[in-house]
């Protein structure tokens, strides 16, 4: 499984189990990658459809495709 995979089922994973996503730091440091890694990802997956996207201020949403 590569890392944007990964990254797309524990962003659903602790959605579902917490009510709202990890940040990009969370990501990384759980997944042991670098922030940047996992900000190439989630712009992947953004960038694909996968995921997306909403901000406000105090407050980012983040839907999924499926």
């Amino acid at each position: 499984m590569d890392i944007t995979e990964k990254i797309y089922n524990y962003l659903k994973t602790e959605r579902d189990k917490n009510g709202f996503v990890p940040t990009v730091s969370q990501i990384a440091e759980e997944l042991n990658i670098a922030d940047h890694e996992a900000k190439t990802a989630v712009d992947q997956l953004k960038e694909s459809g996968r995921i997306k996207i909403t901000d406000i201020p105090r407050k980012t949403s983040i839907e999924f495709a499926d």
